[in-house]
C-alpha cells in the first residue's frame, strides 16, 4: 500500500495515508485553487503517472523539486523519489530519503505491478492502474466513458483494458492474433495486385478465363492427336526452347553446307593432273631449230615445283575444313539430342511449335490470373471467418464481465439508496460500449453511476487503489455521497479522494471524513505549497 508522501515544499510536509480510505480535506466553503486535484495528480505521479511533471502551472510556479514516497509491502518500507522535471527516472531512497540507485520509469512500474500482485497477461501497471485515477485534468472523469483512460483513446483499447483487468483476454489472444494476421495478409495481396506484381481480375473474368482453357485444352489436344504423340507433355517453355534449337539448328546445317561446298572445291582441285611437256621438246626443234630448249627445260621445271607446293596448300587447307566439318557435325548432333529431349519428334515443324508453345503460353497466363483471383478470394473468406470468430468470443468475453460488473453495480446501487433508484447498466455493442442509467439522465446520477461501476471493479479485479477527485463527488447528492463514503471505507483496498464541505453532511459522515483525512487544505498559506498563484 501507498503509505506516505513527503516533499520540503509542501506547507504540510509529510502526508501519511491509511490502509482504507484517505481523504484530502477542502474547507466548508468549497475553495479552488488550493492544490486539491495538484496533490491527487502527485498520487498519480507516484504511481508512475506522468500528468503531474507535464503540468504548466507547477512547472512555472514551483520549479524543479523532488516528491519522496513509500510503499509498505509484507510489513517493509521501501522509500523512493521522482523529480518534477526528471520525470523518467526512478530512484530508490534509503531510511533518510536518501537518494541510492536510479531507475527507468517503466522498471519501477514493474516492480509495483509485482508487489501489488496484478500480473495480468498484457496488461501494464500504469494501464490498469492509471485508468482508476480519476483527477481533473487527467481527462478520465468522464461519466458516459468510464473505460476511457482518456477521451481520445480509441474505443476498441479501452474495451480491451477492460477485459485485460477481468484476466479474460487470454483465451482471445490468440484468435485476435490470427484475425490479424488474415486482414494483414489480404491487405499485402491487395496492395501486390495493385502494384501488378500478382494478376487482379474480376468474376466475370475469371469465368471467361474458365471457359478459354477448357477450348485451349481441347486444340492442343486436337494438335497432339492429329500432328505429334507425346506433345501434350510438352510444356510452353519447352516448346519455345524446341524452337529455339532447330533454329539454331537450321544455322548450324546452313553453314556446315557452305563449309562443305568449299571443301568440295577444293578436293576437286587436288585431283587435277598436272601434264608434263618435257617428252615433246625434240619434236619442237624439229619444227623450230632456234628453239630455247633449256629455257623451256627450266620453266617446266618450274611447273612441277608450283604444282608440288599448290598440291601441299590444298591438303592443309582440306584438312583444315575437314576438322571444321567435324566440329559441325558434333554441333548437329547436339542440337538433334536437344531437340529429341524435348519433344520426341525432332522434325516437328518449326510453325507447330510455335502454334503449341503459344497456346501453352496463353493458357498459362489464364491460368494464373484464375489461380490469383481463387487465391485472393480465400484470403477473403479466411478473413471473413477469423473475423466473425473473434467477433463472437469477443461478445462471450464482454459479456461475462458486463454480467459481473452489471450484478455488483446493482448490489452497491441498492445499498446507495436502497432500490429507489436504478443501477447504472455497462452495455457492450459491436463498435464499443454504452454505459448509463436507465430513465435517468440527471448530471448526478451519470457521476454516481461513474463511481458506482469504479467500486464494481475495485471489488471484482486485482485493481489495489482508488482515486477520485472532487470534481467525480461534488455533483452526487449529499444523502449519496454518505453511503458512497462509507463503501469507500469498508471496501478493504486503498481509497483516496479530495472533498469540500465536510460540515454539510450527517455528524455520523463528517466524523468518517475527519477520521479518514490525512491533508487539510484552505486558504492563506494552508494551500498544497503554501501560496496560490491563481
Amino acid at each position: 500500500m501507498l503509505h506516505e508522501i513527503y516533499c520540503d515544499f509542501f506547507h504540510q510536509k509529510q502526508i501519511t495515508f491509511n490502509p482504507g480510505l484517505s481523504v484530502v480535506l477542502g474547507t466548508n466553503t468549497g475553495d479552488n485553487s488550493i492544490g486539491k486535484s495538484t496533490f491527487l495528480l502527485i498520487i498519480d505521479y507516484v504511481f508512475g503517472g506522468s500528468k503531474y511533471a507535464e503540468t504548466k502551472d507547477i512547472i512555472n510556479n514551483v520549479g524543479s523539486h523532488d516528491i519522496f514516497f513509500s510503499f509498505i509491502f509484507d510489513e517493509i518500507i521501501y522509500k523512493f523519489c521522482r523529480n518534477s522535471i526528471e520525470m523518467h527516472t526512478v530512484w530508490r531512497c534509503n531510511e533518510k530519503y536518501e537518494k541510492t540507485e536510479a531507475m527507468d520509469l517503466v522498471d519501477y512500474c514493474k516492480w509495483l505491478d509485482s508487489k501489488y500482485k496484478i500480473c495480468l497477461p498484457e496488461l501494464s501497471f500504469r494501464d490498469a492502474v492509471g485508468r482508476y485515477i480519476r483527477v481533473y485534468g487527467k481527462n478520465n472523469c468522464d461519466e458516459r466513458h468510464p473505460l476511457h483512460y482518456v477521451a481520445t483513446e480509441k474505443t476498441e483499447k479501452a474495451c480491451f483494458a477492460l477485459l485485460k483487468l477481468f484476466n479474460a483476454y487470454t483465451s482471445l489472444k490468440e484468435i485476435e492474433s490470427e484475425a490479424r494476421r488474415s486482414e494483414s495478409e489480404l491487405i499485402a495481396y491487395k496492395k501486390a495486385q495493385t502494384l501488378q506484381f500478382i494478376a487482379k481480375i474480376t468474376k466475370k473474368t475469371f469465368k471467361q478465363n474458365q471457359k478459354d482453357i477448357e477450348h485451349i485444352s481441347e486444340k492442343i489436344q486436337m494438335l497432339s492427336s492429329n500432328l505429334e504423340q507425346g506433345l501434350l507433355e510438352v510444356d510452353a517453355t519447352a516448346s519455345e526452347q524446341a524452337v529455339y534449337v532447330k533454329q539454331l539448328l537450321s544455322r548450324a546445317r546452313r553453314a556446315r553446307s557452305k563449309v562443305q561446298a568449299q571443301y568440295n572445291i577444293l578436293d576437286e582441285n587436288g585431283n587435277y593432273p598436272f601434264s608434263a611437256t618435257t617428252d615433246t621438246f625434240t619434236d619442237l626443234q624439229r619444227f623450230f631449230p632456234d628453239t630455247a630448249i633449256k629455257q623451256l627445260q627450266e620453266i617446266e621445271q618450274f611447273h612441277r615445283m608450283i604444282s608440288s607446293v599448290f598440291k601441299s596448300e590444298l591438303r592443309t587447307e582440306r584438312s583444315k575444313i575437314e576438322n571444321e566439318l567435324a566440329e559441325y557435325d558434333k554441333i548437329i548432333d547436339e542440337y538433334e539430342s536437344q531437340l529429341q529431349e524435348l519433344i520426341q519428334n525432332p522434325n516437328l515443324s518449326k510453325a507447330i511449335l510455335k502454334q503449341h508453345a503459344e497456346l501453352l503460353r496463353e493458357k498459362d497466363r489464364m491460368q494464373k490470373e484464375n489461380d490469383a483471383y481463387i487465391q485472393l478470394q480465400q484470403l477473403k473468406s479466411k478473413r471473413d471467418i477469423d473475423a466473425e470468430r473473434l467477433m463472437k468470443i469477443k461478445q462471450q468475453q464482454f459479456a461475462m464481465i458486463s454480467y459481473q460488473i452489471n450484478d455488483e453495480m446493482n448490489k452497491i446501487n441498492d445499498i446507495i439508496y436502497e432500490g429507489s433508484y436504478n443501477a447504472p447498466i455497462l452495455d457492450f455493442t459491436e463498435t464499443g460500449y454504452q454505459f448509463f442509467t436507465p430513465d435517468d439522465t440527471g448530471t448526478g446520477i451519470a457521476y454516481k453511476g461513474l463511481v458506482v461501476f469504479d467500486l464494481a471493479v475495485l471489488k471484482l479485479t486485482r485493481l489495489p487503489i482508488l482515486v477520485h477527485d472532487s470534481v467525480v463527488l461534488k455533483q452526487i447528492s449529499d444523502d449519496a455521497i454518505e453511503r458512497i463514503i462509507e463503501l469507500y471505507s469498508s471496501c478493504g483496498k486503498q481509497v483516496i479522494i479530495a472533498l469540500d464541505k465536510q460540515d454539510s453532511y450527517s455528524e455520523k459522515t463528517a466524523d468518517l471524513l475527519g477520521d479518514a483525512s490525512v491533508l487539510r487544505l484552505s486558504n492563506n498559506g494552508k494551500e498544497l505549497f503554501g501560496r496560490s498563484w491563481g
